[in-house]
């Protein structure tokens, strides 16, 4: 039965005339409809959502909605919302509904829904579209995923039949903007997948574990506890794989997990499935699983790492301990010449107890510190030029005003690339060869001026009796005038004949019995003159090395005066 717009107008006005409702039978009697037509129109105009029912008593009382009508509620909708009559025209469609077609509600309200922007914007989903909306006018609701603009925008969409005020059937089309929510969902998936890649890849042990118990081990947690699958270890407690001695400490840390703290990154052994011990370090932190809280663990095997850190700490005490008891000074600084180690013996130099002490410090801190400039220009000058000085004597001045002779190597330091980044400089304490040098230069000095004021002729020769100095006298005997004219030469060059193996078997004697001999030969000047001599050979050693120094006396007119004297005899 279609309904009379007039017969509604006259229900609807009439009830809200009498704000405290009627009966059917005084809306009868007021509106002059027969009591079962009258009927028919509460039912729709209840249905509608433009009347409403109360009872009283057995009696049925009926007043107008008091309720915000449908449309002002649709129209302010964020939600994208069209209503359809039973021939498919667009009757009602809000505003973001007319932005999402991009047209207004004057181009679009009257018309077939196929023969719109409707038809450009839904495309291929038209047709299904279409399908769901004739099924809505018969009553069937329908709900579902619309994808649009080449899946651009995706919306959650309903298909509700609805009735009209005038009793007409149609369609109201709800379309929930998802596509944010969908990206996001995408993402989401994207990045647990991601998340599960890089832990299954991850070199990193990962273990995640509920109620004390694992749930999940990672492919390097399998290897690190020695299991060939995940079914060894799911299931086990946490605590089976810990070192008896940690498990109180583990249990805490949990505990802080679970609280949503976080617990300290530590060191502990764990236990293999075969009860081999692997030191591990690693951290948890909460998460949930299926809503419930669970443990996520992270654990990187540094049994290696430990080991060699133990055996680079034991070579670097054998290094400390190397530098410690050598007589020598080694220290090594940065670019900016501040000290990053020492050996005792430098850091006793410097005035510190320890080389630890020294650190930080440049040469302007140490007991040192009045040579400091000189010791800075040598460290820079190194780094700079790339060279190394090596083996040269300096001074050091001390607190007190003490001074001490060193003899000092300085090295660059370069890093894997090549590049200068400090240096490194030993020196030992050369003060009392210093002073020895001195003194035995000294007394060279003196001997030297003796052996000059000699008239004696004094000759030093190596062990083959090579001449290496004279003195004056040397040169007036043999009647040469320059030293150099001996120098090198052999020293029974000046031997006549006669004398000459003689004296070389007297010579040879001298070196290893170390002792002296006094002989006369018969001698041969430079210039052929023959001269009796007397000849005293003593070994010394001579800088450093083993020698004989020879004094020569000429006893010619002695030797002649004695054969005169035998004659007059």
């Amino acid at each position: 039965m279609a309904l009379s717009r007039e017969n509604i107008t006259k229900i609807t006005d009439l009830l809200k005339q009498n704000p405290q409702g009627l009966s059917i039978t005084n809306i009868v009697k007021e509106t002059g409809i027969n009591r079962n037509t009258a009927g028919r129109y509460l039912e729709r105009l209840l249905i509608s959502g433009q009347v409403e029912m109360r009872h009283f008593g057995m009696a049925k009382i009926y007043t107008a909605a008091q309720r915000v009508p449908v449309s002002a509620m649709l129209s302010i909708s964020s939600d994208l919302v069209m209503q359809l009559d039973s021939g498919l025209r667009i009757i009602f469609a809000n505003k973001p509904f007319l932005n999402l077609l991009g047209v207004t509600s004057e181009e679009l309200l009257g018309k077939n829904i196929e023969y719109t922007a409707a038809a450009t914007v839904f495309d291929d989903a038209l047709e299904n579209f279409i399908k769901h909306l004739n099924n809505g006018i018969k009553g069937e609701e329908w709900g579902s995923t619309l994808t649009l603009n080449n899946g651009e925008r995706v919306f959650s969409s309903h298909i509700s039949p609805i009735t009209f005020n005038d009793g007409r059937k149609g369609v109201s089309v709800l379309l929930e903007d998802v596509t944010e929510m969908r990206q996001k969902e995408r993402e989401l998936r994207e990045s647990e997948e991601r998340f599960r890649t890089l832990v299954e890849i991850s070199p990193d042990a990962v273990i995640l574990h509920r109620d004390g118990k694992i749930i999940y081990a990672n492919p390097a947690a399998l290897k690190l506890l020695g299991a060939s699958k995940a079914g060894e270890i799911t299931g086990k407690r946490v605590l089976d794989f810990v070192d008896p001695r940690f498990r109180g400490i583990l249990m805490e840390n949990i505990r802080k997990d679970l609280d949503g703290g976080h617990s300290p990154n530590m060191e502990l052994p764990v236990l293999r499935l075969d009860g081999t011990p692997v030191i591990v370090e690693g951290r948890g932190a909460k998460t949930s699983i299926e809503g419930k809280p669970a443990v996520i663990v992270t654990l990187r095997d540094i049994t290696d790492r430990k080991q060699a850190e133990e055996k680079l700490f034991n070579s670097r005490q054998m290094l400390q301990l190397v530098l410690d008891t050598i007589p020598v000074r080694v220290f090594w600084k940065d670019r900016d010449l501040v000290f990053l180690g020492a050996n005792q013996a430098l850091a006793r130099d410097a005035g510190y107890t320890n080389p630890e002490d020294l650190l930080g410090k440049t040469d302007y801190d140490t007991a040192f510190a009045a040579t400091a400039d000189q010791y800075q220009a040598d460290d820079l000058q190194v780094m700079e030029t790339g060279t190394p000085k090596l083996n040269f004597e300096e001074r050091q001045e001390r607190r007190g005003g003490s001074q001490a002779w060193l003899r000092t190597s300085k090295v660059p330091l370069r890093n894997k690339s090549g590049d200068v980044i400090g240096i490194l400089g030993t020196y030992e304490d050369i003060t009392e060869s210093k002073m020895l040098e001195n003194e035995l230069n000294a007394t060279a000095e003196r001997y030297k001026q003796l052996a000059e004021c000699s008239l004696d002729a004094l000759v030093i020769t190596d062990p083959r009796g090579i001449i290496i100095t004279t003195n004056k006298a040397a040169l007036t005997l043999v009647e040469l005038e320059d030293q150099t004219e001996m120098q090198g030469t052999s020293v029974f060059r000046f031997v006549a004949p006669e004398s000459r193996e003689h004296a070389k078997r007297d010579f040879a004697a001298v070196n290893p019995s170390r002792k002296a001999i006094m002989r006369t030969y018969a001698g041969i000047t430079a210039r052929g003159n023959h001269i009796t001599v007397e000849v005293m050979a003593n070994p010394i050693t001579y800088k450093g090395s083993p020698a004989a120094i020879i004094s020569i006396r000429e006893i010619s007119k002695r030797t002649a005066a004695g054969k005169n004297l035998k004659k007059d005899e």
